[in-house]
């Protein structure tokens, strides 16, 4: 698992029948002091995010446990938002 932040989606029109209801999003990693690590990966959208984000990604066969990537050839899906990223920051490491 990492952390990571939606920075785009993307559009594809043609896609394998089992991502046809699957929404893509560009996911940006996050290093051990929450910050940009500088790379990125596609991720399947299991929960209902939005461009900006703060997410929580799991990767791997983790990547297909929910009922929504079960059946689809994912490797890493947004498996939650995390809503208070910031104020976390802040008491972390005191920035």
């Amino acid at each position: 698992m990492y952390i990571g932040r939606v920075i785009g989606n993307v559009v594809s029109v043609a896609k394998i029948k089992q991502l046809e209801s699957a929404r893509l999003y560009i996911v940006e990693h996050f290093d051990s002091r929450l910050e940009p690590a500088g790379k990125y990966e596609v991720s399947i959208d299991a929960i209902g995010v939005g461009i900006g984000d703060y997410v929580l990604v799991c990767g791997g066969s983790a990547g297909r446990m929910p009922s929504l990537t079960s059946k689809m050839p994912a490797d890493s899906t947004i498996m939650a938002r995390i809503d208070d990223f910031k104020k976390f920051r802040e008491e972390y490491f005191g920035d």
